[in-house]
């Protein structure tokens, strides 16, 4: 159960990585972190979107939903709404769809400093070498 357990998480934060939307919906966890995704990207604008609300539209007590991600993905409620942000942020940025401060307005960062630094964290490159 264990293996089973670390192979999901692996699985999922593959997943995440690569295709936030084409997981399939095979298991109750799946069909969890499908759905926490899905209220993640419907507030992805919304730089006021917290964990309360969150928890909320996924029917949990914010404990609930933290022990629930942090098992699943190994990260926070908080870690996972930053990086589904700055997952979409890359794929605006390689799309080309605005500039650095417009793309981060759009995916709910109201400070460009602190979305370029958690960008070069995930990535390795700013935001501007990201594009180029």
């Amino acid at each position: 159960m264990i293996r089973q357990r670390q192979k999901l998480r692996e699985r999922f934060s593959r997943d995440i990585t690569l295709h936030p939307q084409d997981i399939a919906v095979t298991s109750a966890d799946e069909r969890f972190l499908k759905r926490v995704m899905a209220v993640v990207e419907q507030h992805i604008a919304d730089s006021g979107f917290d964990i309360q609300t969150m928890a909320r539209e996924v029917g949990l007590s914010r404990m609930q939903l933290h022990r629930k991600l942090c098992a699943l993905t190994d990260q926070s409620p908080s870690e996972f709404i930053r990086v589904m942000r700055l997952k979409r942020a890359a794929q605006l940025l390689e799309q080309k769809a605005g500039n650095v401060t417009e793309i981060a307005y759009e995916v709910g960062f109201n400070n460009i400093a602190y979305f370029a630094k958690r960008f070069r964290e995930l990535y390795g490159l700013s935001p501007s070498e990201y594009t180029h």
